[in-house]
């Protein structure tokens, strides 16, 4: 029988991950999982070697800067592999009949700023509930949100990823306001072209459906494939 790395071999690699600044959890179970494996094959080959030497071996192998290196590789593989994910999710999140829906609210949209006189009255205290709205997220819904629970204060690439894209869309929903500034400087309110007025109602009603993609419905998914892959932590 090939001997293993026990529950106790498996916290001491994870401390000495630690040591050598890997500090988000999820890298640390990548290099772990490659150190072990190092491990492993030694005692293949000599089942009698010390735990401590088989590291000491790997470790050696690799080098202080050859460690750094496997380091950066794995924390490339994650941030890639949660890129995909995070892809995967809004694909899901906007395929049918999101599109059916966004073309229904953006028919109402139109129908009524097609009566109104001017489209500022719409578009006015659109863009002050989005101000609000964003501030509002900011402060009582982020911090409850991707919160983690669990042993320790454990960091992890997957929650950072998606807090800098929340706080990026966040920033990108202010944008329209510039887009209201420039219709105002260019007198465009009291333009009446259908083809127009379609377009704006387009814009809004996609803009808000991704902005609530990212960050009502991604982080939901994000939560259920932390639990899968960490299920010893609690969000």
């Amino acid at each position: 029988m090939n001997r293993t790395i026990t529950s106790e071999e498996s916290q001491y690699l994870f401390d000495f991950c630690r040591k050598h600044y890997v500090y988000h959890y999820d890298l640390q179970v990548e290099l772990v999982d490659h150190l072990a494996s190092s491990i492993e094959e030694q005692w293949h080959e000599n089942p009698q070697l010390e735990f401590e030497s088989a590291l000491k071996n790997t470790f050696n192998k690799f080098g202080i800067y050859g460690f750094s290196k496997i380091k950066e590789q794995k924390q490339k593989e994650l941030a890639r592999k949660y890129k995909r994910l995070l892809w995967q999710y809004f694909v899901e999140f906007y395929r049918w009949p999101k599109m059916l829906m966004t073309l229904a609210m953006t028919l109402a949209l139109f129908t009524v700023v097609k009566l109104v006189d001017n489209i500022a009255r719409v578009l006015a205290p659109y863009f002050a509930l989005l101000v609000i709205l964003g501030f509002l997220y900011l402060i009582l819904i982020s911090p409850k949100n991707l919160k983690i629970k669990g042993i320790g204060n454990q960091k992890f690439m997957l929650i950072e990823s998606m807090k800098s894209i929340q706080l990026a869309v966040i920033f990108l929903s202010q944008l329209p306001i510039s887009f209201f500034n420039i219709l105002r400087e260019f007198e465009y309110y009291q333009i009446k072209q259908s083809w127009f007025l379609f377009l704006i109602s387009l814009f809004i009603i996609s803009f808000n459906i991704i902005v609530w993609g990212y960050l009502i419905y991604i982080p939901q998914k994000v939560k259920q494939h932390f639990v899968e892959q960490f299920p010893e932590f609690a969000l």
